[in-house]
């Protein structure tokens, strides 16, 4: 009601003030400054780049620099290793080299990695030294990752307005989704009109971009943030806090059981999404040929998710952490199940629309209950442990795909057996979903025992 009581006081403020009673213009936003602009530009530039490469790259290392299944798949898993792993230790890095340094050095090696991808098609009949150039050329692009991968959500945090830090995460989030969805159209493109091969020029251009713009646009204010308590304000002390500060969560896991079993349960969930690139450009193209729009299907995924996120988070805001993350695990093996089952193009649209729930569900809870396990005041240290699910479910992922498709989905003409493939995967998904219910009953979260006290009138 305001400060006023109702009644005379207010006639006579009409009367004698009437502009006082006028709705106040709303206060002015603070702008987001420019450097948060040009890494949202960066951001957009590179995944562009990645996902145009990587949603081809398993069927360019077999079809057109020569690898087994086998081999792609080792490959393929330990470069999502390397992608979850190595950004926790470059991080400290970047900081040494400072933001834009590390862009400039990251776009750099992307664009000599894609280049050198693109080379080593050439040496297809050089035997081991072809192997050698695939696996320095797959990784490189892996490690180039890694040098940015901290630099931009490390911007937002630093210069977005405090009061607009939510909404500069949620533009960050929106422009993943956005390069992905370029990159992957500019790459059917490119391959339809000319060869998978040249497609890869798409991103050796697009990483020259980026360097570009790091270069000329990319600039730091000059007045920097203080840093928060309990921080060190100089360099070589926040390096030190950093360094210390990621040995000690390493060490401090090992004192967590139930976070150790935690990790590795949820590790299926990331096996599973895997395979949208580890398995189903191989299952696409060796089940319908060369021309089915592997590229159009999976853009089902991000435009799913940026159409229902609002409403799937209203029906699961209710829900725990650990039983809404079962319950996307087990969504995501429905989808597999549904990919295996219904093996035509239907099914494939089917699948990534269904997955994109599963990850809906699953995505927002995740971090919240690895922070769970965090003594308050060390919050940042167990963040780092939330990408270890991730690489140890590619790495496993990778392994496993290259043996289900040399069994399964062989080359030339031999038996077709999705159903076998993807039916193991979804069972994977059924056990690490019941593992993570069972889990839940037998060790039920802080953070939920703290919203239980929270709700309470």
């Amino acid at each position: 009601m305001g400060d006023f009581p109702c009644g005379a006081l207010a006639p006579r403020v009409w009367l004698t003030a009437p502009v006082s009673n006028a709705p106040r213009e709303p206060e002015a936003k603070v702008p987001f400054p420019r450097v948060f602009w040009v890494a949202i530009g960066l951001e957009v530039i590179e995944r562009m780049a990645f996902y145009g490469v990587y949603i081809n790259l398993s069927v360019y290392l077999g079809q057109t620099v020569g690898l087994s299944d086998k081999e792609i798949g080792g490959l393929l898993g330990v470069f999502a290793l390397t992608r979850s792993w190595v950004p926790v230790v470059t991080g400290a890095l970047s900081d040494k080299l400072g933001f834009r340094r590390s862009l400039v050095l990251s776009f750099a090696l992307y664009a000599l990695a894609y280049l050198a991808l693109f080379g080593v098609a050439s040496f297809r009949e050089q035997g081991a030294l072809v192997r050698v150039l695939a696996w320095g050329a797959v990784l490189s692009i892996a490690v180039a990752g890694a040098f940015l991968k901290p630099v931009i959500p490390g911007t937002v945090r630093r210069y977005a307005p405090p009061e607009r830090r939510t909404q500069g995460f949620s533009i960050f989030y929106a422009s993943v989704n956005a390069g992905s969805v370029v990159g992957k159209v500019l790459t059917k493109i490119v391959r339809v009109l000319l060869t998978l091969r040249a497609s890869i020029v798409n991103s050796v251009i697009a990483s020259l971009v980026g360097l570009g713009i790091a270069l000329a646009a990319y600039f730091e204010p000059s007045a920097e943030p203080l840093p928060s308590s309990g921080e060190k304000s100089n360099e070589n002390g926040d390096l030190e806090r950093r360094d210390a500060g990621f040995a000690a969560s390493l060490a401090e896991v090992f004192t967590e059981p139930r976070l150790i079993g935690f990790l590795v349960v949820v590790s299926g969930y990331y096996l599973l999404i895997e395979q949208f690139y580890q398995t189903f450009p191989v299952y696409i193209v060796r089940m319908f040929g060369e021309k089915a729009p592997r590229e159009e299907i999976s853009l089902i995924n991000p435009f799913s998710i940026a159409l229902l996120q609002v409403v799937v988070a209203r029906f699961t805001k209710k829900l725990r952490p650990l039983p809404a993350m079962a319950f996307g695990i087990f969504v995501g093996a429905v989808s597999m199940a549904l990919m295996g089952l219904v093996p035509t193009l239907w099914g494939a649209c089917g699948s990534f629309f269904v997955f994109a729930i599963a990850e809906m569900i699953y995505s927002p809870r995740y971090y919240e209950y690895v922070s769970s396990f965090a003594p308050k005041g060390r919050e940042g240290l167990y963040m780092g442990l939330a990408l270890v699910p991730s690489g140890l479910g590619g790495l496993v992922g990778g392994v496993l795909s290259g043996r289900l498709i040399a069994a399964y989905l062989p080359k030339g003409g031999g038996v077709l057996r999705p159903g076998t493939v993807w039916g193991t995967y979804a069972a994977i998904g059924v056990v690490c979903a019941l593992l993570l219910w069972g889990f839940a009953a037998l060790f039920p979260p802080k953070v939920e025992a703290t919203e239980a006290t929270e709700e309470k009138p």
